[in-house]
């Protein structure tokens, strides 16, 4: 059961890092976990690069296989230790509002929702809203901004710039930005601001995740715009210091299911893991 949990961890978070976070365990230890289950099954189950983790063909069909195996240990564990089986939680998480706080929030809605069980993915904002409208989700947080519709605040965070500590961006050179696909609005947010100022870029570095551009900025390869919770270590807000225009707040908003699963209790207690790891 390791093993699939391993592969489903890092499907969800497309990363061998966040993954490690929330199983307890480092990213070389996953890693070696799906090594493991690759062999076991004889085929790839993730295409790996620099910039990015994705499924392979066979591993997106074995994804819900795997999910459906842990879930039926899970229940017949629980059953046979004379306990009830809870209620399963499926709770969508844009990688925004993830950062490294994530596994604080996981740990809280662990013991506020101790009747539930919880099934997270993290991923861009669009995809995770598109998903819950279609039924796959029983709740998403997700940035209002990458979303078309009207959605209530479930917190504020500041966008900032960063870079490296050790990052120098000599006078006179262009921006060099970096930053996720040009489907992401805050790509597009962060490029208009610097437009509007007056500021030349070139995007030195594209990437398909959060994690992606952190790894980016890590090695100095420029300076990106997230927010604030997702300043990687080693790195540091540099709006002041380079005097670049100021950033709006971005907005993260909850939606819920109403049922007898997903209602008001779980709603406030999803609000409350994050607004108290802000």
């Amino acid at each position: 059961m390791d093993l699939l949990r391993a592969f489903v961890r890092v499907a969800e978070t497309n990363s061998f890092t966040r993954a490690g976070q929330m199983l307890g365990a480092s990213q070389s230890g996953v890693s070696l976990k799906i090594k493991k289950l690759e062999d076991r099954l004889g085929s790839a189950l993730l295409a790996r690069s620099p910039r990015s983790v994705r499924l392979t063909s066979f591993g997106a069909r074995f994804l819900k296989d795997a999910r459906d195996l842990i879930d039926l240990h899970d229940r017949v564990a629980e059953r046979a230790a004379g306990g009830q089986t809870g209620n399963r939680l499926l709770l969508g998480i844009s990688d925004h509002a993830a950062g490294n706080k994530l596994p604080a929030v996981i740990r809280q809605l662990s013991r506020s929702l101790p009747n539930h069980r919880l099934q997270i993915s993290v991923g861009s904002s669009e995809p995770l809203f598109k998903e819950f409208k279609a039924g796959f989700f029983d709740a998403v947080m997700v940035r209002s901004d990458d979303i078309d519709v009207p959605a209530q605040t479930a917190f504020l965070e500041d966008l900032v710039w960063i870079a490296s500590k050790s990052f120098n961006w000599p006078s006179g050179q262009t921006f060099p930005f970096v930053g996720l696909t040009n489907s992401c609005a805050l790509k597009r947010l962060a490029e208009d601001t610097l437009k509007e100022a007056g500021v030349n870029f070139e995007n030195v570095y594209t990437g398909t995740s959060v994690d992606a551009v952190q790894a980016a900025v890590s090695a100095g390869l420029g300076i990106a715009c997230l927010n604030r919770r997702n300043i990687p270590e080693g790195c540091d807000d540099v709006g002041e210091m380079f005097q670049l225009p100021e950033l709006p707040n971005t907005r993260m908003a909850l939606f819920t299911r109403h049922s007898e699963q997903t209602g008001e209790s779980v709603g406030s207690a999803i609000l409350k893991a994050f607004q108290d790891n802000c």
